[in-house]
This record gives C-alpha cells, structure tokens and sequence, in this order.
C-alpha cells in the first residue's frame, strides 16, 4: 500500500465523559497513566505510519504541549484546527489543505484506544474501507450491515437494534472519498459516518473487523474497562525505591522518586507513576493504575482503579472499580466498592480537585464532579454536578 498519512480527530470535549472532560478533551483522559491519544500515535508509529495530523478544538494546547512535534514518539505531527465543533466530516474537511495531494488516508476518532494489531488489520484490507467491531449497546455508535465484506448501511445511533456490528471510527480511504468530504461538509455538522451512507449505494466501502483491541469510552464508568485493557501489556519496571518487607508479584511499573514501604502488596498489572509514596500497609490489586506525585496513606486497599496525578487518599479507604482525577483530596476511612452491589458495576468516578471528608460512603456507580466539598460521615447515593457541597 506505501507510506500513508494518518488524520487523527481529536476537537471534540467529550461531553458525556464529564466531569473528566472539565479541562481536557476526551482525547487526553488517562489511562494507564498515558493519555488515550497517545495509544493511537504509538499503534501508527509500531505499523510504519509516522507521518501525522491531528485535528484539535477543545482544550487544544493540552494535546500540542504533551505531543509537540511528535519526535518523541517517532513521528511528525502537524496540527489542524477545526474553529467550531461541526462534526466529524467537519473537521476532517479542517484538514483538506493538508490532504488534497493524499492518494490514501487513514483515519481514527481521537477518543478510542486502538491498538496496533487493529491499525495492521485497517493496512492489509482493500481501500476504501471501515473497520468494523462487533458491541453489546451498538445504539451507542454507528451500526452497520454488511453483505459480501461490503457496507451497505450505516445508521448512527439508531433507536432498534439493527445489527451488532458497529463503525469503529476508522477508516482508510482513496482521493475520490476525499473529495467527496470536501464537497459535502464545509459547513455540515455531519459525522463521517453520516456522509457516508448518503453515498452507499454508489460506494464500494469493504468493512474489515477489528483483530486486536478497540474500545471507546462513552461514560465515565467506561475508563475502568479502558484502563484494564491499556494495562494488559504492562511490563514490569521498578525504578522507584521498594522497602524490605514489601510485595510486589507480577507485571508493576514504579516510577522514579516513588516509595513502596515496608507492609505493602502489591499483585500487578499495576502502574505507579513519579514521585508517589504508598504505605506502610497498603495493597494495590491488579488493573491500577497511579499517577504521579500521588499519596496514599496506611492501609488503604485500591483494586481495578484509575487514579490520576496529585491525588492525596488517607488511611484504611478501600476503592474499587473507582475513577479519581488530577488534585482528588480524600481523608481516611472511605468506602467505594463498585463490586458491593453487582459484579459489573462499577465504583464512585470523581473529578478534578473535589475533597472528600474522612468516613464518606460512596454507592457504586455514582459520579462526583469537579471540585465538589463532601463533608465527614457522608453518604453519597447519587451523582452530584460540579462544585456541589454536601454537609
């Protein structure tokens, strides 16, 4: 096939991932202590494709200051910015001046974690092509019908199931699919998908499933799945200080300037970030993954979590399946378990800078906001908006 260019569509807030998209488009949530971008750029990167352009809007310096120019990760990044948040066509169309010499693209939604195996299985497909995946809520997303490898429908968020194949967001397309966009969305709030099935018919587009992993995170529960499945391919690095007395077995990252101390347990996969202190006393269960500059007090028990940087957790908390943004404040004796009503379920999700007060209880699937102020002996039955206090 050759060299390609990749376009990457990252404008977009996220808006039903808030309160993590408060600062950060939903490009730049972290997982596994990576943002969910920097999968994408890595998977291109590991399949030859270095040669990038990521369309921003949202919070676009918080994508530009982290990737740059790209040589960090292998690659040549040029950014394009789309003005107004007019839909994935939109800001594909953002990107024509950098295109319109392009026989071939590919392109990927900003806000998936799309592994390589994914992006290897998109290049050995015919061209033009979606890649496609198989999901137990296709109404999420756009749900396809195939015949004979080709697409003959795309129906976005349809209200009955149609099928339980669903668009991906990614796709490799020629000069002619291209030019089609430019003519149909200048000023069109439609998705690519959208402009797409107006053209089906008349549109030989193959769909070629996902072989590795692909997942989107659509609500702030879905960062628990997304972080387990960034962890799967943890290897192990301690470059951080391990007290005598401490346990860690399997696949665990510490970061340089952290401190396991004496008592802990740690089961991996786990990623612990810089400048973090864990302990005396306390156990981290496998899918964790901790930030930088995190501290967690004695005895504190923490399984299948995101915990982002600047997090302070006091002693004897115990969370599960729980999601804490950059600056979480939270005291002693706190109770999160996701796992205390149904094994799917997941536990409390809290955005950026909120305190929580010692001995608070959390039901599980309840999302805080930002900067919210939960007083001591609280107990939190539902999900609070940004800023709430509760005494």
């Amino acid at each position: 096939m050759g060299s390609l260019k990749a376009v990457i569509l990252a404008a977009g807030e996220g808006i039903r991932l808030r309160p993590f998209t408060m600062s950060r488009p939903k490009a730049m949530i972290s997982v596994g202590n990576k943002p969910v971008l920097e999968y994408i750029v890595q998977s291109l990167v590991a399949n030859g494709i270095t040669d990038i352009v990521i369309v921003v809007g949202y919070c676009a310096n918080t994508i530009m200051s982290h990737f740059g120019d790209g040589r960090n990760c292998g690659a040549h990044i040029t950014y394009v910015t789309q003005p107004r948040p007019l839909g994935t066509a939109n800001a594909l169309c953002c990107a024509w001046p950098l295109l319109q010499e392009e026989e071939r693209i590919i392109v990927l939604a900003g806000d998936n974690y799309i592994d390589r195996q994914t992006v290897a299985a998109a290049l050995q497909g015919p061209v033009p092509l979606a890649v496609v995946t198989e999901s137990d809520t296709p109404s999420r997303y756009g749900v396809v019908e195939v015949k004979d490898n080709r697409i003959t429908s795309i129906v976005e968020k349809p209200q009955t199931q149609i099928s339980k194949l669903i668009s991906t967001g990614i796709y490799i397309f020629n000069k002619d699919i291209l030019n089609l966009f430019r003519e149909a969305a200048e000023v069109s709030a439609q998705g690519i998908s959208e402009v797409l099935a107006d053209h089906l018919p008349q549109l030989p587009l193959a769909a070629v499933k996902t072989k590795g992993a692909w997942i989107d995170a659509v609500y702030p529960q879905d960062l628990i799945r997304l972080n387990e499945t960034a962890l799967e391919n943890t290897a192990a690095c301690k470059a951080g200080i391990i007290e005598a007395g401490a346990v860690v077995k399997g696949r665990v990252q510490v970061g340089a300037g952290s401190r396991i101390c004496a008592g802990c347990y740690l089961e991996g996969p786990i990623v612990i970030g810089e400048n973090c202190e864990l302990g005396p006393g306390v156990t981290i269960m496998p899918a964790t993954s901790i930030g930088n500059d995190v501290q967690i007090g004695p005895y504190t028990c923490i399984s299948d979590s995101v915990i982002m940087d600047n997090v302070v957790i006091g002693t004897h908390c115990h969370l599960a399946r729980a999601a804490l943004d950059c600056g979480v404040n939270m005291g002693s004796a706190i109770l999160a378990d996701g796992r205390s009503k149904e094994q799917s379920g997941t536990g409390v999700m809290i955005g950026q800078d909120s305190w929580i007060g010692s001995g608070t209880v959390f039901q599980p699937n309840t999302v805080v906001g930002a900067e919210c102020r939960i007083s001591s002996g609280a107990v939190v039955r539902s999900n609070l908006e940004n800023r709430s206090i509760v005494v």
